[in-house]
């Protein structure tokens, strides 16, 4: 009877409106739930009962469509809105919220893995990191790259992640001490400094009677027990030949034995440290008349002057008081200055000439050789063993690095040294960063990754099978999982002290349930209306 199908057909649409409706009120109870995603429901219309056939059309008459009637409605699909929910910022540095369309992994008391987008992230008293329970899941296999920091294995299987322990870290809720290997001092010198009386680029001669540095900074060097000791170093601007400056440098610190416990360094003319240096001599040749004054001691000489004679001439100048000296040099190239006291520079093409004034000055000609001397080195990454005398520890052997020092004409020196060892400490906080690195911060200041949080991403991620606590699982619809580093695959970054908001929309979830109301009440009403036909065509029978 089609008044029968009426109430059917009416009745699959309220089935069909309530399950709307228990959607609806499902998104809006987890309208505050961590990483929650909306549902919206889909529906499509069941089979047609078919009162007549179409017919085709012949050569007299027209086509007729088939007569066909609706017997209702049923809920096609439950679909999810994957949208990133807006994030919400937290006090707690174990929050994370995802920016894309990642998942973070999670391991079930059974052993299985699940998935969620709540990044709300604890540390139990095990050491364990979970949510709701859950242990979360990553990488803590890793190697070391060329600086010593840890690269993990992102290509491996993920495991529970514990920031207290593992098998490849052993307990890291306690960093052990390293001992230095390295120091590095840079920073500036004062080049306008007083040279060291008697001293040569080599030879600074007695330093007990250094008072007064030019330079001084410390440096904090660690045995391997973790014992810090500090240690001074001291330099003092020795002496200058030519364009070469040495600066000698000396390192001490109590209840410590230090080889070599000094050395020097040198600077070119620019300021820039030299690892060599050839000084030039100038030699007054006394086989020939020298009638000038000038002595050996009255010449310098610039780096890369033409070896070989030089010839001084002092004359009487037409300015009363003033003598004319010229030089003449190894190629025979004359260059003349006017000198009260017999001082004078002269810049020739190979290099420069500067004559000190003499203890007694004359009218004459004196001839002096420039010659090759010594060829000296200058260590900039020196070698230090120190060794305790009080500790019993090994010794420690730093490279010193003096190379980031440069000398500038500046009213003061401004050194700074950094190492690379540290005592033991304890973790104090962690936290987590863009690509799901963990780093726990010690106490002795030092930042230390202890494992990576993994990511899944899905091929149909709306194929995943909700199952409570905010899990999801895989099906055969959502396909396998791929791990992943976050920021990777579309999988989006993480950020710390934040937390994704559910993305359901309060304002379009009322007006979708209005709209079922009102549909079901349409239904309702088919419903009484047929049973009032019913009821009349029972009353026609009476």
């Amino acid at each position: 009877m089609a008044i029968m199908n009426a109430l059917t057909t009416a009745v699959s649409g309220l089935k069909a409106q309530q399950t709307s409706l228990d959607v609806i009120a499902n998104n809006i109870a987890n309208v505050n739930t961590t990483g929650y995603k909306a549902q919206t429901v889909s529906f499509s219309d069941l089979l047609s009962n078919t009162i007549s056939a179409a017919s085709s059309s012949t050569a007299t008459t027209g086509s007729v469509n088939a007569q066909q009637v609706g017997l209702g409605v049923k809920v096609a699909s439950t679909s999810t809105d994957l949208s990133v929910g807006s994030t919400s910022s937290s006090s707690s540095a174990t929050d994370v919220a995802l920016t894309g369309a990642g998942y973070f992994i999670v391991q079930t008391s059974s052993g299985e893995y699940e998935f969620t987008r709540n990044g709300s992230m604890t540390t139990d008293e095990n050491g364990n990191l979970t949510i709701n329970g859950y242990i979360v899941c990553g990488w803590t296999d890793y190697t070391l790259d060329a600086d010593g920091n840890k690269v993990y294995n992102t290509d491996g299987a993920v495991e529970a992640i514990n920031i207290y322990s593992d098998d490849y870290s052993g307990n890291k809720q306690t960093l052990a001490a390293k001992a230095t290997t390295t120091a590095t001092l840079s920073g500036t010198v004062n080049s306008g400094s007083t040279v060291v009386s008697g001293a040569t680029l080599q030879n600074i001669g007695d330093t007990s009677s250094i008072t007064d540095w030019d330079a001084t900074t410390t440096i904090d060097v660690v045995d391997e027990q973790g014992n810090t000791t500090e240690v001074t170093i001291n330099l003092k601007k020795c002496a200058t030949d030519g364009t070469t400056t040495s600066w000698y440098w000396e390192v001490s610190g109590d209840d410590l034995t230090i080889s070599p416990s000094s050395g020097y360094i040198a600077f070119d003319s620019s300021g820039k440290m030299v690892t060599s240096a050839t000084a030039l001599t100038g030699d007054i040749d006394t086989s020939v008349t020298n009638t000038t004054g000038y002595s050996d001691s009255d010449i310098t000489l610039s780096t890369g002057l033409t070896t070989g004679s030089y010839t001084v001439t002092v004359a009487d100048s037409s300015t009363t008081g003033t003598y004319d000296i010229t030089l003449t040099d190894a190629s025979g190239n004359t260059y003349t200055t006017t000198s009260s006291d017999g001082s004078a520079t002269f810049s020739t093409s190979s290099g420069t000439i500067t004559l000190a004034a003499p203890a007694t000055l004359s009218t004459g000609t004196s001839t002096f050789t420039v010659s090759e001397g010594t060829t000296y080195t200058f260590d900039s990454s020196p070698s230090l063993t120190m060794t305790s005398t009080t500790a019993g520890t090994q010794a420690v052997t730093v490279e010193l690095d003096l190379s980031g020092i440069t000398a500038t004409n500046s009213s003061s020196a401004s050194l700074s040294g950094d190492t690379d060892g540290y005592e033991a400490g304890t973790a104090q906080s962690y936290s987590i960063s863009t690509d799901g690195t963990i780093y726990a911060t010690y106490s002795n200041g030092q930042i230390v990754s202890v494992g990576q949080i993994a990511l899944a991403i899905f091929q149909n991620a709306n194929g995943l099978v909700k199952d409570g606590d905010s899990l999801y699982k895989a099906s055969v619809s959502s396909g396998s999982y791929q791990t992943v580093v976050a920021g990777t695959g579309g999988s989006g970054t993480m950020t710390s002290y934040a937390l994704e908001l559910s993305n359901v929309d309060l304002a379009s979830q009322f007006s979708s349930m209005m709209i079922s109301q009102r549909a079901y009440q349409a239904n309702s009403k088919v419903m009484s209306t047929a049973d009032d036909m019913l009821q009349s065509l029972i009353n026609m029978v009476g």
